[in-house]
Order: C-alpha cells, then structure tokens, then sequence
C-alpha cells in the first residue's frame, strides 16, 4: 500500500495537486487536518469527485462519511485510549462497508488491539520530517500477521529496507509537503515504490 496525508493546513493548489497524484497512482489519501470543523470538512470533500472521494480516509469528523461516499475512518491512538466502546465504533462504520484503520506507537500494543482494524500504522519507523525531535525506531515486523503500514521518516532511500522489515506498505507525509516541489517529491517516491514493492 502506498499511502498519502494530507498537509495539516489547507494549501494553496491543494485540490490540484491531489488530483494529479491521484491521476499518477495515489490509491489512498488519508484526510488529516486537526484544526478543520465538520463544516470547513464538507466543503474541502465537496471540491472533489466521487471517484476521488472513494480514494479518501477520514481523520476527524467521522459522521461526514454517512454524507460522502469516502473509503473509510481513521482512529486516533487517543481515541483507542479514552473510549471502552472502541469495537462497537469500529463496527458501526464496518457495516457501512467502510475500512477503518488505526496508529501504534509500541510494538507490544499491535497484538491485542490491531486486530481490530483493516491496516495499522507504526510510528516513527524511521525520524521525522514533518515532527521535530521524533526519532525513528526502526521497528522489524517481520513475521507479524497484522497488516503494517510504516510511517515516519519516509524517503525513497527508506523504501527497500521498509519492505525488508516487514511492512505491508508505506505512508508519506513531510516527505512530500515539506518539499520544495512537492509533486517532484511526490513522483520520485511513489517511482521507487512500485519499483520495490511490484
């Protein structure tokens, strides 16, 4: 799997940009921007296409994927910690048909609970772009039966040795907004991707 975050912040030629990497390859973008409201969230998903929302995760306001036909939810670590009912929430949204995914920061967590969801990240594989002081720890998930997805610290001379840890696939985030030319960026990883993973 190949995925994409969005910026935190709303970007001049964002919707462009997202089209043309969805044209050249994105399969999944996952839609994270902490300060947006369930509004502003509306009217950022209505810009978009039905065949690109089919493209989309929801990090907040998961209601709005009862209104927009996205692919599926994201839960927060936070979440998992603070809610009892974290299996009932997954349910509910499962028999929507939507896929729900999850974020691990411990290995030792990944048994009990990554069970639950379609794919699981693991963070910080390697260092940070986009946060800093957050040091990669370069977890081996070899052997592991959930579906891993590595995050953090994702460049293209990251990306051979991601597959031969054991992940299932990748996600990039500061690797690509935080460029100068993030589409640039954006091709020269996904390029060495499928180059490795396919």
């Amino acid at each position: 799997m190949f995925i994409l975050f969005t910026a935190e912040e709303n970007l001049m030629n964002e919707k462009e940009q997202l089209i043309y990497f969805f044209n050249n390859g994105l399969s999944l973008l996952h839609v994270r921007k902490p300060g947006i409201s369930e509004n502003e969230l509306k009217v950022w998903l209505s810009f978009f296409e039905e065949k690109y929302l089919q493209k989309m995760v929801l990090h907040q306001h998961h209601q709005c994927a009862e209104v927009f036909p996205v692919k599926g939810i994201h839960l927060k670590e936070s979440f998992r910690l603070e809610n009892r009912e974290t299996v009932v929430y997954v349910e509910k949204f499962r028999r929507k048909n939507l896929s729900v995914s999850s974020a691990f920061h411990e290995l030792g967590k990944l048994k009990k609970e990554a069970i639950l969801f379609d794919y699981a990240f693991l963070s910080p594989v390697f260092t940070s772009v986009s946060k800093k002081n957050y040091q990669g720890r370069n977890f081996n998930v070899n052997g592991r039966r959930e579906k891993l997805i590595a995050l953090g610290g994702v460049r293209p001379e990251n990306i051979q040795k991601i597959k031969a840890m054991g992940y299932k696939g990748m996600a990039v985030l500061g690797a690509v907004w935080l460029a100068e030319d993030p589409v640039q960026s954006f091709e020269e990883i996904y390029k060495t991707y499928q180059n490795v993973y396919t």
